[in-house]
């Protein structure tokens, strides 16, 4: 009898211990596991309206892993997911994902938390979410097939790079097969890509971002990945031959906050600096640099605690004091973050009365900050606000990362072979006569659309003749990101549309286009809006609105709950999804109150600065309000001029660069947005703007990272114009000769391969060197700003050279793809690193530098001024040192 037990016992052993995909619990922990189920069941009374089409997926036989996953995604998704999808790309999602940790080793060494919270999500911030998983996992999982974790996931990174390459766009994020079909995306679209791409095999990843970086304008976006119970990070489809390592990790060290958005209720151990029932935003800057706890304490009038106090983190970029954090005070009267040594201005309001802080970079103990009876203003004047210093970081090895080069360029040409499979000119010129169009102007659309140039050309072959004009202008008055990811049937269905409704007035043919026509309203994902609509509405409701559009808006405030809790990715709503849920955050319910004027041939747009929706109507703009204070009728206006009085006749001061106004509104300063206003590039400049208290910040960036920051007030009142002069406050920086560099140091043209010596290019002006890395976003980013000085570099005179970095030359670079540099431009590679050598020597900088590096050199040889390394805005910074020079 004794012999059986073993065998009873190993039965029992087998029966307890079922795996994943046996009947096992997803979620373990059984309190988790009843929250997230009580989630569940509240979401699905929220989505109450799309019910059949989100939750009859539960009537399919799923296994217990599979309606945890399910119930999982659907307690925590956001309200633009509940409006997106239906049930069935939600359970494929939870499949594909459980499938992954089945089928690679790693799987099962994720732990419960980190699998739901970084491997299960679909989504990773705001983009427009995909079937990407499903892709992805088809193309990686044998490549990757028997790797240790680390490996794959520096395998995964080479593979983003193999698709995806940096390049600046718009702030609308492309969903992942997008990016991939696009072969670029900027630094948001990469690092959404590559984490959609780890998390598609299994691996946990996060987007990790600065919200703003302290040194320079801008902010940037990178990778981290779980591997083996620790975080480690990389840069987005910029593949390195070790994890940790990365072209920002010398800028990350001057950060003051990085953050990254958890999906689901997060009981984590990281620093939390925002928690909600369904997300959480973490801040990771102790992983990557020094960092201080800055606390603070607000008090009352009688010097009382202020408990429930918004505090905002403010930190100098483009111009505005931007909230890289928002805490509230506890009972106390106190909060705290974790941030560096740099400074920050402090913005704190209650109940409509606020007051603000300036906090030094060295500051440690806790600010206090006093509310009065009635609202303080920072006072009036010249700041200069300092960044965290620079630190050095260790160099990579050389070995390894010429071994890594190497693969680089493979990637390159793998690339690039995807991008020749493009429409070319020809065949686009071939397609414009079979259907007598413009073909410059049909070849703009199908060049700029990428990879979805199959879906542009079959939208053009489908125009009847009659339609040829207005099919056109539907591609014309779409944005450049649109032409990467619209649908040949969307835009049919707008044009279809469009005959429905005449406008409800004579209006500009450009009006027209822009205010009708356009199915683009603000940063939405575009879809087939307005045939939905129209259907939606009867034609007796449809008459009402286009006698009069505040029944638009008296509709929408009847028949939209506004939900400000629940959209916490920010991604818009779509009309149709708003229409079916009855539930909209205020952008989207902006965005569905223009849809639904357009689709009844009303003129409609959201106001350029504030985005508050308006309608076109006896000649004007007419402000639509749904606060119920503000339904009568539009809100006084007055006019702000600004003029220029910089002593330099040929400067223009840009708005979000050099200076923005803030409109004072229940307690806090909101910047108006005209980043994109073309009236403002020549002064003097008006706009009109609401009346009330603003607030003027400019700001000259130093090229060490630190501004001069002036900042002023001023009051428009109704039917007045306000004239702001805007006028850069200088600072004394440091100059003068820092050595003169070796001129008989050599490198190589690239046009003719001819060997030259430095010195040979002097001329009496002297020369800009720039010694770049093409294939990184820091040197993409500076040809963008010379690009910027152009016509100034022009008028200098002097030789602006670029000179690829010695190991950093790839098959697949050519000059061609940078345009409108300054005529005397040359481009060249130091072969044998000695230009490199001669900058670096003269200007002190340690091991490899941080590319890319910009030297001014005289007429005599001498280097008078440098910059290494990532920085926004250096073409400004070099003008400056030029005139410098030339006094």
């Amino acid at each position: 009898m004794k012999q059986l037990i073993l065998p009873i016992l190993l039965i029992l052993s087998v029966v307890s211990c079922k795996g994943p995909g046996s009947g096992s619990h997803l979620i373990q922990d059984k309190a988790y596991r009843e929250a997230v189920h009580s989630h569940f069941l509240a979401r699905k009374s929220l989505a109450a309206g799309r019910d059949s089409v989100l939750f009859s997926v539960f009537e399919q036989d799923l296994s217990v892993e599979e309606k945890e996953g399910l119930e999982f995604l659907y307690a925590f998704m956001p309200l633009s997911d509940l409006a997106m999808h239906d049930g069935v790309y939600y359970l494929k999602q939870v499949k594909t994902a459980l499938e992954a940790r089945s089928f690679f080793s790693w799987g099962a060494s994720v732990p419960e938390d980190v699998f739901l919270h970084f491997v299960l999500p679909y989504r990773v911030n705001n983009e427009y979410t995909d079937t990407a998983r499903q892709v992805f996992f088809r193309e990686l999982k044998d490549r990757i097939a028997g790797m240790a974790m680390a490996e794959a996931a520096l395998e995964v990174n080479h593979w983003c790079h193999e698709k995806v390459i940096y390049k600046s766009a718009d702030e609308r994020t492309s969903g992942p097969l997008t990016t991939v079909r696009t072969a670029f995306g900027r630094c948001g679209e990469e690092s959404t890509f590559t984490v959609s791409a780890m998390r598609s095999v299994g691996i946990p990843a996060r987007q990790v971002y600065t919200p703003r970086w302290a040194h320079t304008d801008d902010n940037h976006a990178w990778v981290e990945v779980w591997i083996d119970g620790n975080w480690h990070f990389l840069g987005a489809c910029e593949p390195e031959p070790a994890l940790d390592l990365a072209w920002f990790a010398e800028p990350v060290k001057r950060a003051m906050m990085t953050h990254t958005f958890v999906f689901g209720k997060y009981n984590g151990s990281e620093e939390v600096v925002e928690s909600r029932e369904c997300y959480a935003r973490l801040n990771l800057l102790k992983n990557y640099t020094r960092v201080k706890s800055l606390p603070v304490k607000v008090t009352g009038p009688e010097g009382t605690p202020v408990p429930g106090a918004r505090v905002e983190f403010g930190l100098y970029n483009y111009a505005e004091f931007y909230p890289i954090v928002t805490q509230y005070t506890a009972e106390n009267g106190t909060c705290a973050v974790t941030t560096g040594f740099g400074d920050l201005m402090l913005h704190i309001s209650h109940q409509g009365i606020s007051a603000s802080a300036l906090v030094h970079a060295d500051e440690q103990d806790t600010v206090h900050v006093r509310l009065g009876d009635a609202s303080t203003f920072f006072p009036e004047g010249v700041y200069t606000l300092h960044p965290p210093a620079k630190q050095a970081i260790q160099p990579s090895d050389s070995l390894h990362a010429a071994q890594n080069n190497i693969r680089l360029l493979q990637e390159d040409s793998i690339r690039a072979i995807y991008i020749a499979t493009f429409i070319d000119s020809l065949t686009g010129a071939q397609l414009a006569a079979e259907h007598n169009l413009s073909p410059a102007k049909l070849w703009k659309f199908l060049s700029l659309s990428r990879g979805n140039w199959p879906e542009i050309s079959s939208f053009v072959k489908s125009l009847k003749p009659g339609d040829r004009e207005t099919g056109m202008a539907l591609l014309a008055n779409i944005s450049e990101k649109d032409l990467h990811d619209i649908q040949a049937s969307t835009l049919t269905d707008h044009l279809e549309a469009l005959k429905t409704y005449q406008p409800v007035q004579a209006i500009p043919d450009d009006d027209y286009r822009r205010y009708i026509l356009s199915p683009r309203i603000g940063k939405e994902f575009v879809t087939g809006w307005r045939s939905y609509i129209q259907q939606v509405f009867p034609a007796v409701m449809a008459a009402e609105f286009r006698a009069d559009p505040v029944k638009i808006r008296e509709w929408i405030a009847a028949n939209i709950l506004p939900d400000t809790i629940n959209n916490y990715y920010g991604v818009p709503l779509s009309p149709e999804g708003m229409l079916q849920l009855g539930r909209a955050d205020e952008y989207s319910r902006n965005l569905l109150f223009v849809a639904i004027s357009r689709s009844f041939g009303i003129p409609a747009r959201l106001e350029p600065a504030t985005r508050r929706p308006q309608y076109y109507k006896a000649g004007e703009w007419h402000d639509v309000f749904f606060a119920a204070q503000s339904v009568k009728g539009s809100v006084p206006r007055g006019s702000v001029t600004f003029r220029n009085l910089s002593a330099d006749k040929d400067f223009v001061p840009r708005y979000y660069v050099h200076y923005t106004i803030a409109r004072y509104d229940r307690g806090r300063f909101v910047t108006l947005d005209y980043e994109y206003d073309a009236s403002l590039l020549k002064f003097p400049a008006t706009v009109t703007v609401d009346t009330g208290y603003y607030r003027l910040i400019t700001g000259n960036r130093q090229s060490g990272g630190e501004v001069v920051a002036g900042i002023s007030y001023f009051r428009v009142t109704e039917g007045e114009t306000q004239v702001v002069d805007i006028s850069l406050a200088a600072a004394t920086e440091k100059s003068g000769i820092l050595g003169k560099a070796n001129l008989s140091a050599t490198f190589r043209t690239l046009e003719d391969g001819e060997v030259i010596k430095l010195g040979s290019l002097t001329g009496t002006k002297g020369m800009v060197v720039a010694l770049i890395d093409p294939s990184k976003e820091p040197t993409k980013h500076l040809m963008e700003d010379i690009r910027a000085v152009k016509t100034a570099l022009d008028q200098w005179g002097g030789r602006v050279l670029f000179l690829v970095a010695s190991d950093k030359m790839t098959r697949a670079f050519s000059p061609s793809v940078y345009r409108d540099l300054p005529g005397a431009a040359l481009f060249g590679h130091d072969t044998g690193g000695e230009v490199a050598a001669a900058v670096s020597t003269v200007c002190s900088i340690d091991g490899i530098p941080q590319w890319p590096v910009v030297a001014v050199i005289n007429a005599r040889g001498e280097i008078s001024w440098h910059s290494e390394g990532y920085r926004i805005g250096l073409g400004d910074q070099l003008l400056k040192q030029l005139k410098e020079a030339d006094k």
